[in-house]
This record gives C-alpha cells, structure tokens and sequence, in this order.
C-alpha cells in the first residue's frame, strides 16, 4: 500500500481539431463534467485509496466502540398515566384551576397538556430531589445544577391518539430510574388531591356557614306560624287532605245532631244518654269552629309566613346535601390521574447506543478521509492545469512584493 494516494494522470490535451491546447474545453473529462468534479474524477480517486480507506474505516469502528465503552451506562425507566374526567364535585375544582395554566400555554391546550405542565413544576421537581437526594447522588454543588439535570433527565409525551402521557427518565441505577419515574405520578397524583381536598374543606366550611344562619331563619319563621295557630303537621299537610278532614268532621257534627234529636225523643234531658251526646256535639262544633276561623292578623300576612317558613325549609334542606356532598368529598382520595403501566426496573442501558457509535464513527471517518483524497487529486490536477498556472501568475503579479 502505498504512502500517498496515487493521483490521476492528467488527460492528454485534445488535438488541434477538437480544441487548442490550454484551452478549457482540452480538460473536459471524457465521462462528463471537469475532470476534477466528473464521475471518473470522484470514483478513481476513491478506488486507488480503497485499501487506505478500508483500514482507516476498521479502525474507526474499533475506536468508536472501545469509546462507547468508556462511556458509562444509563438506564431508562418508563411509566405512563391517562387523565380521565372528573367523576366527584371536588374534582371540578382541578377542572377549574388548570384553565388558568392553559392561558400561560395556549389557547388549545388540552387537559394532558396542563397536568405536564404540573410534572414539570418547581414544587414537584423539588418533591423529588429531596426525596431520592438527587443532589447528593449527582454529586452537585447547587440545588439550581439538580433542577436543570432533572429537568434533562425526565422527558414527558402524550399520545396524541391515545392521550396517554408517558414519562421516561434517565439514570444511571435502573432501580432509581424506574422509582424516579412512578415517584412522579404519585407526585401529581398528591398535588391534584390537594386541590380537591382543599376545595371540598373550604366549601364545607362555607355550607356549614350557611346552613347555621338558615336553620336560625326557619326557626324563626315556624315559631312565626306556631304562634298563628299552626304547627308543623298542619304546615305539611296537603290542601286536599285539610278540605277532607273538614268535611268529615262537617259530617260528623250532623250525625250527632241527627243523635241527639233521636235521643230527646225517647230520654229527658237529664239524662246521661242526652248528656254525653250534647258534651260530644259541642266538642264536634268547637273543633270545626276553630278551623273556620280566620288566623291571619292582617291582609297577607298568614301567607307571607308560609312562604317564609318554606323557603326557609328548602334552603335548609339543599345546604344539607351541599354540606354533606362536600365531606364525602373531604374523605374521598379519588383524583383524575390512573395508572396505564407503572415503571419497572430496567434490565437493558438505554445508552450508549454501542451499534451507533460504531456506525457514526465509521461514516465519519469515511467522509473525512474520502473528501481528503478529492481535495488532494483536485489540487494535483490544478497543477497541471495551464490555465490555473496562469491564474496563479496573474495574482503573482498583481500582489505588491512581487512587482
């Protein structure tokens, strides 16, 4: 093999007939194009340089391996989560909230998007470095070093078919890049369950506010009508059924008229037969007396308190459910984050990629070495170029030491 690539001869000038000598069109290569640039000008080159290139490209590979083997190993842990719509009232507040996140990212920002944002949030990224002592384990001097490293190793996608959100995270123990990934659904996981939680306790709080102050007002409204004449079965009886009550008891004193007229008929008045119907009549006549008598104290006021004391009921009872909805949700530890697949400890180094270095190593030599025999068979045959060797004159000439 020899030291220097051999260099094409330069082509023989074309005869007087075709072009004169020196001229531009007597160093046109036969295959086409110059003879510096043509097909025979790039593949001869080549050719006689194959063994060189050959070895050079071996030896590449060899170097490139042995330099991925020097690079340490990191292992990639996988965990993946999808967002699903909010099944309880307390998660409402997490659909709330996030919109806020989406005017800092878009217009179409979609629900995985904002809990992304959420995964790469300082207060989250800070939950994990103190949790695995990220910056002791790295070795760091700052906590903003820890920050920004996490931040290069953890990298969050979302399926846009699916919506499935994938975490990878890169480290270089398989078991803390698997824990580090996991650790981070369980992070979002507790940071939207504080939102809920925090919420449902505000709004219970609110409710039970409310429910005080309307349980004094529907007090205070039946104590009104108690001191009408009304109590709370006659409140809740049904119109219907009062107009039945107060026929019956119409019939009721007509038949014990139609009695005691019976009973004068056949004993004295004096009797204890005439006696006890009489005493039994009037106690019918009282008691349908008092419900033909009239209770309200002025025009409208007896229906005003009705419509006080239902109100009042109503707003009693729907701040009951609303309270009550609110400590179920208080207790509830639901969120909108389920697991798709959780992280498992790697067995295989995601990185270095051996094959690849190799592969990148042996192009990269190619290419250097091949544009380095081009460039050194162009220069030779500028050389022999007449027309070249009288550009170099002229600028000879024309530079100001050489006139």
């Amino acid at each position: 093999m020899a030291d220097q690539p051999r260099s094409l001869p330069a082509p023989a000038p074309a005869s007087p007939r075709s072009a004169p000598p020196g001229s531009e069109d007597a160093w046109r290569d036969p295959w086409g194009g110059d003879a510096g640039l043509g097909l025979a000008g790039i593949v001869l080159p080549l050719w006689h340089a194959r063994w060189r290139l050959l070895a050079l490209v071996l030896l590449a590979a060899v170097a490139g391996y042995a330099l991925s083997l020097l690079v340490p190993p990191s292992f990639s842990g996988r965990a993946s989560f999808v967002v699903q719509g909010t099944q309880r009232p307390s998660q409402a507040v997490v659909a709330a909230a996030l919109p806020a996140l989406a005017g800092l990212m878009g217009p179409g920002a979609a629900p995985a998007d904002l809990h992304v944002a959420l995964l790469q949030s300082r207060t989250v990224s800070d939950r994990i470095i103190d949790r695995f002592e990220l910056q002791r384990a790295w070795g760091l001097r700052f906590r903003t070093q820890a920050l920004q490293r996490l931040a290069r190793t953890a990298r969050f996608t979302i399926g846009r078919r699916d919506g499935v959100v994938r975490i990878e995270v890169q480290d270089s123990h398989p078991q803390r890049a698997a824990a580090i990934a996991n650790q981070y659904v369980e992070e979002l996981r507790d940071t939207l369950r504080g939102f809920a939680l925090e919420e449902a306790r505000e709004r219970r709080l609110f409710y039970d506010a409310q429910l005080a102050q309307a349980r004094e007002q529907l007090e205070r409204a039946q104590q009104a009508l108690q001191a009408a004449g009304y109590d709370r079965a006659a409140l809740r009886a049904e119109p219907r059924a009062a107009a039945e009550a107060y026929a019956r008891l119409e019939a009721e004193v007509a038949a014990a008229e139609v009695r005691l007229a019976t009973l004068r008929r056949s004993r004295a008045d004096s009797s204890a037969e005439v006696q006890a119907q009489q005493a039994e009549l009037a106690a019918r006549r009282a008691q349908l007396a008092r419900l033909e008598r009239p209770r309200d104290e002025g025009a409208g006021d007896f229906v005003a308190r009705v419509r006080e004391f239902r109100q009042a009921e109503l707003l009693v009872d729907q701040l009951s459910r609303q309270s009550e909805a609110a400590r179920v949700d208080e207790a509830a530890e639901a969120t909108s984050v389920q697991w798709v697949d959780r992280a498992q400890t790697p067995e295989w180094p995601s990185s270095p990629r051996r094959g690849l270095w190799v592969l990148m190593a042996m192009v990269l030599t190619a290419l250097l070495y091949g544009g380095s025999v081009l460039l050194r068979h162009r220069l030779v045959l500028a050389r022999q170029d007449p027309l070249h060797q009288q550009r170099l004159q002229r600028i000879r000439s024309a530079l100001p030491g050489r006139r």
